[in-house]
């Protein structure tokens, strides 16, 4: 997971939507193909798995007029159904003409963005993508620049002004099952959700001194690492070595130094394999 903040003499929250799917139910910001799209074991499990060859493209979008963000997802292609098309995938700047998908294609062994309207390929890089695997999927998007990652490797980078803002979301196409996990969108103007689906974010910073004393919640079996950035979305992160947690409590307190300029924080949950 991730969490944001600034820091100078004065401290907020930046623009964070997540889901980490530990309702019971897909919540209502959600929209699209709902139906397909169910709440398993704290993951969103969605499916495309009609008898056509290849099954549509089912989605489940947040979001309106969303522009320049980075996005984080877990994403797992568990079970195809005719491994046509069996993909996981983003969808990213979708205004309802047009947008774009950022898939795991399993078939091909491909990592492929491509346009939601006509398909259009503008990416396609060669890559294992295992079956019953977990993947760290990541798209930043600035204007028409939009990089994107897998397991924090550059996949490529596309510049397209076609669709430079819309929803965002998750997609499932030929698929008897994709799980998706720790959903998280980050931008100067993305609207924080604060309805309780959300993991505990970082208590109110406190001073100590020169010190600043970042206090979380660290939920055992994951492992975790704090990291800053002094740039927005946050490029370059330096991980934080002054990092202590009380087991007994979960209390985790991560320390840095106070400067005179912005830092941009996250917390990463490192994903553990015992899922």
């Amino acid at each position: 997971m991730f969490f944001f903040l600034f820091s100078t003499n004065s401290f907020s929250v930046a623009g964070t939507w997540a889901d980490h799917f530990s309702s019971d139910a897909l919540g209502a910001d959600w929209r699209g193909n709902r139906d397909y799209f169910r709440i398993t074991d704290a993951a969103l499990d969605g499916q495309s798995a009609s008898p056509l060859a290849p099954s549509p493209l089912n989605l489940v979008e947040v979001g309106e007029g969303w522009t320049d963000y980075t996005i984080r997802c877990w994403m797992n292609v568990v079970a195809p159904n005719s491994r046509v098309c069996t993909k996981g995938a983003l969808i990213l700047r979708d205004n309802g003409k047009d947008g774009y998908v950022f898939a795991l294609h399993e078939p091909t062994q491909t990592v492929e963005v491509y346009r939601l309207s006509n398909h259009e390929m503008l990416l396609s890089k060669p890559a294992a993508i295992e079956l019953k695997k977990w993947y760290r999927v990541r798209a930043e998007l600035q204007g028409p620049v939009m990089s994107f990652f897998v397991d924090d490797q550059l996949m490529g980078t596309v510049t397209d002004d076609r669709s430079l803002s819309g929803a965002v979301g998750v997609a499932v196409q030929d698929a008897e099952q994709v799980l998706f996990d720790d959903f998280t969108v980050t931008g100067p103007n993305i609207p924080g959700n604060v309805d309780g689906i959300a993991p505990p974010e970082f208590a109110p910073v406190e001073r100590d001194g020169n010190q600043l004393l970042l206090r979380f919640l660290a939920l055992p079996p994951y492992h975790y690492h704090v990291q800053y950035s002094a740039s927005v979305p946050g490029y370059g992160w330096q991980t934080l070595t002054s990092f202590t947690a009380k087991v007994s409590s979960f209390e985790a307190v991560a320390v840095d130094q106070i400067t005179n300029s912005y830092r941009f924080y996250r917390i990463e949950k490192v994903f553990c394999e015992c899922r």
